[in-house]
């Protein structure tokens, strides 16, 4: 018997499903997704001016002495609880004494005890008015919850502290009208306090430790506390981070809509995946492009001077609103002594380019991490 078609068709179908598995599937999958943050917000290509400039940027090698790639780095993770479980005690358990001393974290359990007292006042006094109640049994049991309100409102209010919104916002409770008077809470919230208390967050942990260190407490605030938190991100050791140069290190997605992707030579300038979040002053940008050394300042960035319009000044003449200028002990003078500069096509379509250089919003595989406290941001141009 010949099988010959048989090993033929065998080997069709086996490379015909693995084309359909590796090939085809995949490119499907990637055709109909859409370029997002991660989160629904569409990434759009760039148009208009900031197009333009990209191939200025091209032409003129920039590439060459500046990287559009935010190295990534070790960072930490800040459990932060945006609302409490019901249970103290075993809050306290989980997080350690350490954290739970902290006065925000007694005042919004005291606010959580006040609003059980004022359900249970409520309740009692609903129970009096029913048809049918034991008088005697209801009037004893409204007294005793007006005394435990009484208490509760007593306890919150020996706890100091300045952040009372803060200690609000994570007690999970609502606290309104004359009792929130009563408690040192505004009686009528302006729309800062309502951002305050629902953008109110409450750190457990010191932001340096790793995921290892931290999954068993993730787990037992989630499963056993019934809290409701979030993991925020904390560079480390993160140059580009900590040094403001980036808000996070760049990936791919940020090179989607780019026509010819260059993410850089070597880094002899600073780099330049966020300088559109940096560098937001246009006249200063042109400044820079123009001559990085006006004003005195050091750089080894090369003029751009071709980029401008350059004329001599009249006598007197008052610089017009499009001229660049730097700010001298002098006052505001033009960018060249005794000439009036102003930007070219390209020059403005070389600065919309920068200015569309961002990547100060997060992505999934990219989130923004925070900057301790003890860190000196300066990105540098």
């Amino acid at each position: 018997m010949n099988k010959s078609p048989w090993i033929f068709l065998g080997v069709l179908f086996a490379m015909s499903l693995s084309w359909w598995g590796m090939v085809f599937g995949p490119a499907s999958q990637v055709n109909a997704a859409k370029a997002d943050l991660g989160d629904g917000t569409s990434l759009r290509p760039r148009s208009g001016l900031a197009q333009q400039g990209e191939q200025i940027y091209r032409e003129n090698g920039c590439y060459y002495c500046h990287t559009r790639t935010a190295t990534g780095g070790t960072f930490g993770y800040e459990i932060q609880i945006t609302q409490f479980g019901a249970d103290e005690d075993l809050t306290r358990e989980i997080i350690g004494e350490k954290f739970a001393a902290n006065k925000i974290f007694e005042k919004a359990f005291a606010f959580k005890a006040v609003e059980g007292a004022s359900d249970a006042k409520k309740a009692a006094s609903e129970a009096l008015k029913a048809e049918g109640a034991d008088v005697e049994a209801a009037e004893a049991a409204l007294e005793q919850a007006a005394e435990a309100l009484t208490d509760a409102k007593a306890a919150a209010n020996a706890i100091k502290i300045e952040e009372t919104l803060t200690a609000l916002g994570v007690s999970g409770v609502t606290i309104e009208g004359d009792l929130a008077g009563e408690l040192g809470l505004p009686i009528e919230m302006s729309d800062a306090d309502k951002a305050e208390v629902a953008n109110a967050t409450f750190a457990v942990s010191k932001g340096i430790e790793q995921w290892d260190e931290i999954k068993d407490t993730v787990r037992a605030l989630k499963d056993r506390a019934g809290a409701q938190f979030k993991l925020l991100p904390v560079a480390d050791e993160w140059p580009d981070v900590v040094n403001g140069v980036a808000r996070r290190q760049s990936v791919s997605r940020d090179f989607l809509f780019d026509a010819h992707a260059m993410p850089g030579v070597m880094r002899v300038g600073p780099c330049l995946s966020n300088v559109g979040a940096r560098q937001t002053d246009l006249n200063a940008l042109y400044a820079k492009i123009y001559n990085s050394q006006a004003g005195g300042q050091s750089s080894h960035m090369p003029t751009y001077k071709y980029l401008f319009n350059v004329r001599a000044a009249e006598e007197d003449e008052k610089l017009p609103a499009d001229a660049v200028t730097i700010s001298t002990e002098d006052g505001v003078t033009s960018v060249e002594s005794g000439f009036v500069v102003t930007p070219t096509t390209k020059a403005r379509a070389l600065a919309a380019y920068l200015q569309s250089l961002r990547n100060d919003k997060g992505l999934p595989e990219a989130p923004l991490p925070a900057v301790r406290e003890n860190s000196n941001p300066e990105g540098g141009e």
